[in-house]
């Protein structure tokens, strides 16, 4: 960025005008929405710095939306984060853009529509009474996170994947590190580079096997080992960046749209009870929670050429950040948009932004819904009791929203 980022503007100038508003600042981590609120109002197109780096933050739904739905103009590979990742992307697939992205997507999409996720259904289910029974074994406590949210996912994922049990605590640890390190890029290396190595270790054995006639363990990362982009097998540097990001996106944002939801499902105990009491509104009550408290709060797009947004002049390659959080609050677009509704229209809550919009909608939505759902439909059969048992902690990663902690009693 080549301007002064705490110039004094005013509504009719060319650049961003003036807000007090940091990601970092405490209040701000408490609790994003009073100052997304602001922002909508007074500078929806913000000069933000969040430990040195600068970038914009676009809170108005509309100019959201129009970026989102503007692949060729907002492009990801220069990183959907913080930092340049630089041209190549490194293979993930939020770094590519058309067409190369389609190719990509379609190579990953047919494990994830709704028809296929629907066969994993079972083993979610068991997986969910299993921890539902070990949190009852041991006593009328539990810190929820711990126990069942943050496993569920991680356990799912695993078997999704064809990973050894035993290598669980490992990859729960490195999806952890990789998680803050959206925000604090630096934590982010070390883990990264050895999971790596981890899963370059393991495509490598599963080619061999394949290769010499034998059948390599199944799950997807045989799948994905074994597939080919324009008659050649994917690189390694893209198998890397494939799994990497199935590990943060589809499990740290599902055990967060779970926390979320049981945390404002547990705030008003009628709320809770209604669920106990009819598990067909459970999937309005998870739209609900994507809108209200979305797991990304927001990710990167970076212009090629010199944009206008809002009236704002943006150079070229100008990192923005798009926050899904504060469009899904825009009164614009959501009627009493600050009031969570598990019976709020559900036509409104089509137009949410908790799994990102346009070519880049999250492809792993439909496991996330249909983990969420067992989840809370698991909780409410085996604890219909359950309440809040003292304060939640947030998450430390500051583009990300989800309980840390959620302790419980019943």
């Amino acid at each position: 960025m080549t301007r002064n980022m705490n110039d004094q503007t005013t509504a009719n100038e060319s650049t961003p005008a003036q807000c007090p508003y940091s990601p970092l600042d405490p209040e701000v981590l408490a609790d994003p929405f009073p100052a997304y609120a602001q922002l909508r109002s007074e500078c929806p197109v913000h000069n933000t710095n969040m430990g040195g780096r600068e970038f914009l933050t676009v809170a108005n739904r509309a100019d959201v939306h129009n970026i989102l739905t503007s692949p060729n103009e907002w492009v990801n590979r220069y990183g959907a984060g913080i930092a340049y990742s630089g041209v190549d992307g490194r293979g993930n697939l939020q770094h590519f853009d058309q067409p190369e992205h389609t190719k990509r997507r379609v190579l990953m999409r047919n494990e994830f529509n709704p028809i296929e996720v629907k066969k994993l259904a079972d083993d979610a289910v068991r997986v969910a009474n299993e921890l539902a029974r070990d949190m009852a074994a041991n006593g009328n406590t539990a810190e929820l996170h711990d126990a069942f949210a943050c496993p569920m996912p991680i356990l799912g994922f695993i078997d999704l994947m064809g990973v050894p049990a035993e290598d669980r605590t490992l990859i729960k640890n490195w999806a952890d590190q990789l998680v803050l390190g959206l925000s604090d890029p630096p934590a982010a290396v070390k883990p990264t580079e050895e999971i790596k190595q981890y899963i370059n270790a393991a495509v490598s054995q599963r080619r061999r096997v394949a290769d010499a006639g034998g059948t390599p363990t199944p799950g997807l990362l045989t799948e994905y080992s074994l597939r080919t982009i324009d008659g050649e097998r994917i690189p390694l540097i893209e198998m890397e960046a494939m799994v990497l990001q199935l590990l943060v996106a589809g499990h740290e944002t599902t055990t967060s749209l779970i926390t979320n939801l049981m945390w404002r499902l547990l705030e008003v105990p009628a709320r809770w009870q209604r669920i106990v009491n009819d598990f067909s509104i459970i999937p309005n009550a998870i739209e609900e929670s994507l809108r209200y408290d979305p797991p990304v709060l927001g990710l990167f797009r970076t212009n090629e050429k010199p944009a206008v947004i809002n009236g704002v002049n943006v150079p070229e390659k100008t990192k923005v950040m798009v926050m899904y959080a504060s469009a899904n609050r825009d009164p614009e677009a959501f009627p009493n948009p600050d009031e969570f509704d598990i019976d709020r229209d559900p036509m409104q809550l089509k137009r949410h932004y908790g799994f990102g919009w346009g070519i880049h909608h999250c492809l792993g939505a439909p496991i996330a819904r249909q983990t969420a759902r067992i989840a809370i439909e698991t909780l409410a059969t085996h604890f219909p009791t359950m309440q809040l048992a003292g304060p939640t902690e947030r998450l430390g990663a500051a583009i990300l929203w989800g309980r840390r902690t959620l302790p419980v009693q019943w």
